[in-house]
């Protein structure tokens, strides 16, 4: 059979574009618009010579589709060319270049020559050099968070009905439990509208940003879908897919006119996701649909307020020269105490040299930026800074004040406390904000001490407690020579189980298999709480015949929450992390294989 380039893009333009580069170089090519359907053409005309493909394809993804690749005989010479937006998941391909057999790796932004100068040097057996050499493509994130900010975007009312009920009808449409509307910021996603979530989500109307597969949306510009996340290289270790929330991904970038992307469109299935690259393009829409909705509604608002500040402004008699708020910048600025002024809206109109000097931000930057900027900015000192920002705020304009603690890292260890206290200014209601000194941060082991080593949920010591008593049993273990095994076992789909019957459900479930842990161990072992719905059973003196029929008897009892587990012994003189991790992939192994024999 003729030799051909099979070109896996479900983009139809740039599908073309290769198209027209491959017959150039005299090469038929064939298009395939999703990983699936690039697996029928291999099958029915074996492998190409040389294949260009996108990673985030639908139905099959392009690490899925390359693997698969190379277990067939008939593909040894086919040459591969990876051309993707996102960069994580193009490092990681670099990383697996050598298994995959990838040859060149290139940005979607790289230009046509340097697209097709690579083809050549490929098909004449030419390895690329690393990606991003040259390629700078992450852009500057000032102006995209500055648009959000100027357009409102982010508030503390209930989500809002008409967004709400998009989203509903989008889950509806693409037949998944989750849609989400989601806003990337400095350090957390937020989700302007959202259905299906788990409650705990749902009532933090967000996550931390590098948990946000939106965040990989917004970086890369363009559409990523994820159709099985728990196979993924990149996102099988993402907290939302170890606890069940995200099986898969399909998400598109909420672009404004001006060229920022807000965010995402997305769904989100517990299961692998079937999309295809039609569902894909109608997603895309529906989020360009979105995206200028929300610039008509930011503009209409805008107009009302400005309407209503002119109208104001007719009313009542212009502020005298050195009126309230200049009177009071000028007070501020001579304090000694961090002192932020907040005028009317929510606006910082002054911060004094004392304020600059806390947080190693410069004084004149303050009046040009929004509050949640600021919020963002100290956040960002702490040592959660998705948490911390969740507390920063003003007052209530008819409170007597907001009082919070929190403790800096940067620029130096702190305790502050944070105050913040409405007062009447010609216009509404400006607030004084004033950061107070409490002194330095508790000294490392007081802070250790305070730390809980008891997991509240199941009773059993927390994954620090743990980790530090495993080090110390098998330093013992060793020193006797005796054997030392460890037991990790995960409850069967606790995501699941929190989404449809609820977290109290999910809690006692968990709390039942920590139980029947406790019931198996025998002393000095112990059991841990993990991590989400993973448990560890520590067994000193315990060989691997041993370990493996505890963990028969741990499913032998019938009518229990159902688990799936796996146990390793220490070999040797192996450090303690390779006995976890050897431990961790086996169990990744047994969950890979309850999968496949249980597909629903």
């Amino acid at each position: 059979m003729a030799p051909y380039a099979l070109i896996a893009e479900p983009d139809p333009t740039r599908a073309a574009g290769l198209l027209a580069l491959i017959t150039g170089e005299g090469l038929e090519g064939v298009v395939a618009r999703d990983g699936a359907e690039a697996q029928e053409v291999v099958r029915q005309r074996n492998a190409p010579l040389l294949l260009v493909t996108d990673l985030a394809l639908p139905r099959v993804d392009g690490f899925a589709l390359l693997t698969w690749l190379r277990e067939r005989g008939d593909a040894t010479g086919t040459q591969v060319v990876v051309v993707t937006a996102f960069d994580e998941l193009r490092v990681r391909a670099w990383q697996l270049k050598e298994a995959l057999g990838i040859h060149s790796l290139l940005s979607r932004r790289a230009a046509p020559e340097l697209m097709k100068d690579t083809v050549k040097r490929v098909l004449a057996g030419q390895r690329s050099t690393p990606p991003f050499l040259g390629e700078p493509t992450t852009e500057p994130e000032g102006p995209r968070l500055a648009r959000i900010d100027s357009m409102r975007l982010v508030d503390e009312g209930p989500p809002d009905a008409e967004l709400q009920a998009l989203v509903a009808e989008v889950a509806q449409a693409f037949g998944v439990p989750v849609a989400l509307l989601s806003l990337v910021l400095g350090d957390r996603q937020w989700f302007k509208a959202h259905v299906g979530l788990p409650p705990s989500l749902a009532k933090d109307r967000g996550t931390p940003r590098d948990w946000a597969f939106c965040h990989h949306v917004v970086q890369g510009r363009e559409s990523l879908v994820v159709p099985d996340a728990a196979r993924h290289p990149v996102f099988r270790d993402n907290p939302l897919v170890r606890e069940g929330i995200v099986g898969s991904y399909a998400g598109a970038p909420l672009l404004t006119s001006t060229g920022e992307v807000l965010g995402s469109l997305c769904v989100i299935d517990t299961r692998p996701l079937m999309l295809g690259a039609e569902d894909l393009a109608a997603l895309r829409e529906l989020a360009r649909r979105v995206a200028e909705d929300l610039e008509q509604k930011a503009r209409a608002r805008q107009g009302a307020q400005l309407q209503a500040q002119q109208a104001g402004q007719a009313r009542q008699p212009p502020l005298p020269e050195g009126g309230a708020l200049e009177l009071l910048r000028e007070a501020v600025r001579a304090l000694d105490v961090p002192a932020l002024l907040v005028a009317p809206g929510r606006r910082p109109y002054a911060g004094n040299g004392a304020l600059a000097d806390l947080l190693g931000l410069p004084a004149e930057r303050i009046p040009g930026m929004s509050l949640e900027t600021f919020c963002q900015h100290v956040a960002g000192l702490t040592a959660d800074p998705a948490a911390t920002l969740r507390q920063l705020d003003l007052a209530s304009e008819s409170s007597r004040g907001l009082h919070l603690t929190l403790a800096l890292e940067r620029p130096q260890p702190r305790r502050l406390r944070w105050v913040a206290r409405p007062f009447p200014v010609p216009g509404g209601v400006a607030q004084m904000l004033t950061l107070s000194d409490l002194g330095g941060a508790p000294p490392p082991r007081e802070e250790r001490e305070r730390l809980p080593r008891m997991d509240a949920l199941t009773g059993l010591d927390t994954r620090r407690v743990g980790e530090e008593r495993l080090l110390r049993e098998i330093g013992r273990c060793r020193r006797d020579g005796v054997p030392f095994s460890v037991l990790l076992v995960d409850l069967v789909g606790l995501g699941r189980i929190n989404m449809e019957r609820g977290f109290d459900t999910g809690d006692a479930a968990l709390r039942d298999v920590a139980r029947r842990l406790e019931g198996l161990r025998a002393p000095p072992g112990f059991a841990v709480r993990w991590e989400g719905g993973a448990l560890l059973l520590a067994l000193p003196g315990i060989d691997a015949e041993a370990a493996e029929a505890v963990r028969q008897r741990l499913h032998a009892v019938l009518g229990t929450p159902k688990v799936v587990s796996a146990s390793v012994s220490v070999e040797g003189e192996e450090d303690p992390q390779s006995t976890l991790a050897r431990a961790q992939a086996a169990l990744t192994r047994a969950k890979a294989e309850l999968r496949s024999s249980h597909p629903g």
